[in-house]
């Protein structure tokens, strides 16, 4: 075979190659996505994290949901469900200790989402102002927020000691009191002090994203407020409050979800007492679930929880008048 050939011969083979590899192209997989909507390409970009959802929140959701109408049983290693119907929520209804917990819990995340909210109101206007203090806030006020939820617990846990605490020191000194009191083992001042710790934890978090929010606002709304002659509490009720509605919105739906599920500082300070004046659902639901091995009535009160959720969430909608 002469060169002529041969080359006509390799270079016919690498044409035939190449028509192969674009009908595998066209028919393959590149090409199908090529074809897709943007909606079905959106949706398939989706589906990772879709998936990853759907299995680490939706499918525990229902599980415990199928728990709380549930009897659980370990036997021989085994665990056993005996179908009870609507019982765990009978049982709820009628345990003599839900009212008090109920209570408690409303109280508890009434009063810390009010005073985190107003606190991290003063610090992100005292920043957003540059009032006085605002170098001052602007530097520390992060640091509560650094802290892990179990280290700021052991620290107040530290702090409210009735043998050595800073905080009967700091009161004695000040004439607050007259000697050192147990904080956290007085059923009339247990809540206050637990509430006290998670309110200094959440402030940072809040006061950021507030900061945040009214740093987004124009400055041309505050000048041209200047202009008419409003001062800082007009710019405040008709410029920040209507632009940061949503953050607010935001806020307060995320500051009651946590604080409906705050357990480590609670159970770290007080283990629910003395005498159930710290006990709330959350803590409740880890007793009963997972001290008294009842899963089926644990999963009954965390539906609970939900149910609260649910309601805050929709009081919060219809007063802020928010849609979306």
């Amino acid at each position: 075979m002469d060169k002529a050939n041969r080359f006509l011969m390799i270079f016919g083979r690498g044409r035939e190659q190449e028509k192969k590899d674009r009908g595998m192209r066209k028919g393959g997989l590149l090409d199908r996505l090529d074809r897709l909507s943007d909606t079905s390409t959106a949706y398939l970009y989706l589906m990772p994290t879709l998936t990853l959802i759907l299995l680490t929140v939706f499918v525990p959701m229902l599980y415990a949901l199928f728990i709380s109408f549930s009897k659980v049983a370990f036997t021989q290693g085994n665990m056993t469900y005996d179908f009870v119907g609507l019982s765990n929520y009978m049982q709820l209804l009628s345990d003599a200790r839900f009212l008090n917990v109920l209570s408690n819990t409303v109280f508890f995340t009434v009063t810390k989402v009010v005073a985190t909210l107003a606190i991290a109101f003063g610090i992100s206007l005292t920043i957003y102002f540059g009032l006085w203090g605002a170098g001052f806030f602007k530097r520390i006020f992060l640091i509560p927020w650094a802290l892990s939820n179990v280290v700021n617990s052991l620290m107040w846990q530290w702090m409210y000691s009735g043998d050595y605490g800073i905080f009967n020191e700091v009161l004695l000194k000040l004439g607050f009191i007259d000697e050192y009191q147990m904080w956290l083992v007085n059923e009339h001042t247990a809540m206050s002090a637990v509430l006290f710790a998670d309110i200094w934890k959440s402030v940072p978090y809040v006061a950021l994203l507030l900061l945040a929010a009214m740093q987004s606002i124009p400055r041309e709304l505050h000048e041209a407020s200047k202009v008419d002659g409003g001062g800082p509490i007009t710019a405040f009720y008709h410029i920040i409050l209507p632009h940061i509605k949503p953050v607010i919105m935001v806020l307060l739906v995320i500051e009651t979800m946590w604080t409906l599920r705050v357990f480590d500082l609670i159970w770290l300070l007080t283990k629910g007492g003395p005498q159930d004046s710290t006990m709330t659902l959350n803590v409740f639901a880890y007793e009963q679930a997972f001290r008294n091995f009842d899963l089926g009535y644990g999963a009954a009160i965390s539906y609970c929880i939900t149910i609260l959720t649910l309601i805050f969430t929709f009081f919060y909608m219809k007063t802020l008048k928010v849609e979306n």
